[in-house]
């Protein structure tokens, strides 16, 4: 009968006389939080950036309704100067007089609760 052969382990050789640097765990550290605080530096300012840039057309846009305003508030006070509405009454053949007093009603005495006034009558 064959008999088994044992195969024999070859022991590995120790690292008696190797010297072992540790990973500088500490270093990665700093270096991971270097890299994470420039991404959020460059972040803020390009949102800084897009933040001024939507400021400036915002205010372009609020000069330019402010424009609009004034050029259409001249023109409202120009059409009911009381040159120009005679001139339009005129035109348009229109005969108004003046309201006698008993057409003039007068409100006085606003309740905003019930929404009612008090009516004088002249």
């Amino acid at each position: 009968m064959a008999t088994k052969r044992k195969t024999v382990r070859k022991k590995k050789p120790t690292k008696k006389n190797q010297v072992q640097v540790p990973f500088p765990v500490v270093l990665a550290n700093v270096l991971v939080m270097v890299a994470v605080l420039g991404l959020s530096y460059m972040w803020l300012c390009s949102r800084c950036d897009a933040l001024g840039k939507e400021i400036k057309n915002k205010e372009r846009e609020l000069r330019s309704a402010n424009k609009r305003l004034t050029h259409e508030q001249d023109r409202w006070s120009s059409i009911t100067s009381p040159v120009n509405l005679e001139r339009a009454i005129k035109k348009y053949r229109l005969n108004m007089t003046m309201p006698k007093g008993n057409q003039v009603v007068k409100i006085s005495n606003w309740d905003g609760q019930a929404g009612t006034a008090k009516v004088e009558h002249r």
